[in-house]
């Protein structure tokens, strides 16, 4: 229920761009034609709009507010020769005054919208320098373990797909899929004897498979910044909502990208071929699922699963193309 009106909220707020300055534009004119006796000075009050445009939307934004607002005074200006005076009482003066208030608006909305593209721009390149660094780490990932090639890859198609069904926020769900990209980032620390190996694994072999994500942990604890999203993910991934897991974490205690990546990590193994066994079919993968809903896996994640299966697109998983983050 609470996810729900969640995102009916979130809806609710969605409000086209334009109308928000729009909106804040009819207010200031407003305030200023009816409340205030010093018009003039006032019309400082219309760089807010400007700014708060160039800060949040860019330069189109804010420089449409600047003409938007420029247009309203001049309206008004025209319309009522009583408004904007100032105290030389004339007409030129006055038109010199909103001259000089318009240019520098006008201005202002370029620069800001300027500086803001720059900002934005920046932001692109360190996106995309930490998704290459996210996609060779995936790679060097699925290249341990030659048994699971692109394992990393399919589990982040499935999980991205859940956690967009169960509608978490846009980034959320980049959250979740980069997180599963790196979920077995700590096998790089187990031998390829235990990854490949046959027969019944010993006790020592499953304390080192376990050890996997800890390790991860510790790999990327040092980066910082936004990869701080994804430790809860990758470090409780293979918990169980019944509290049978790796470090025993129950229900809701576990985090929800965790609990998504869980079903996606299952029921890409179980299709997968492994040196003991054939791959499942990928109904008899999903039957799995369903079967264990309620003690290995969420009831909610393992419905959003259910939901999407029909829409897993097998030859993306036979041939995974480049990563599209």
């Amino acid at each position: 229920m609470d996810k729900i009106k969640s995102n009916y909220l979130r809806d609710l707020f969605k409000v086209d761009k334009e109308l928000i300055i729009i909106f804040l534009l009819v207010v200031i004119t407003g305030f200023i034609f009816f409340f205030v006796v010093n018009q003039l000075a006032f019309l400082n009050f219309f760089y807010l709009p400007v700014v708060l445009a160039a800060y949040f939307f860019g330069k189109r934004y804010a420089t449409s507010a600047a003409l938007f607002s420029i247009l309203l005074v001049s309206v008004l200006a025209y319309t009522y020769p009583t408004t904007f005076v100032n105290s030389m009482g004339s007409d030129l003066y006055r038109s010199l005054d909103l001259l000089t208030w318009g240019s520098f608006l006008l201005l202002t909305s370029y620069a800001m919208g300027h500086l803001y593209e720059n900002k934005e721009a920046a932001a692109r390149e360190v996106n995309k320098t930490y998704l290459g660094v996210i996609e060779m780490l995936s790679l060097v990932i699925d290249s341990v373990d030659t048994q699971t090639q692109s394992h990393s890859y399919r589990v982040s198609i499935i999980a991205g797909q859940i956690a967009q069904k169960m509608g978490l926020p846009p980034n959320e769900v980049e959250n979740i899929r980069i997180a599963s990209l790196l979920h077995d980032l700590g096998k790089i620390g187990v031998s390829c004897e235990i990854l490949s190996k046959i027969g019944k694994l010993s006790a020592n072999d499953l304390q080192h498979i376990k050890g996997h994500t800890q390790h991860a942990v510790h790999v990327l604890e040092p980066l910082g910044g936004k990869v701080n999203a994804l430790l809860p993910i990758i470090l409780n991934h293979h918990e169980k909502f019944d509290g049978s897991g790796y470090n025993a974490q129950t229900g809701e205690k576990i985090p929800l990208g965790a609990r998504i990546v869980a079903v996606a990590d299952v029921y890409d193994a179980l299709i997968s071929d492994r040196p003991y066994r054939k791959g499942l079919s990928p109904f008899q993968a999903k039957k799995e699922i369903l079967d264990n809903t309620g003690n290995h896996f969420d009831p909610d994640v393992v419905k959003a699963f259910d939901s999407i299966f029909p829409k897993l697109d097998v030859e993306t998983f036979l041939y995974p193309r480049r990563m599209n983050i």
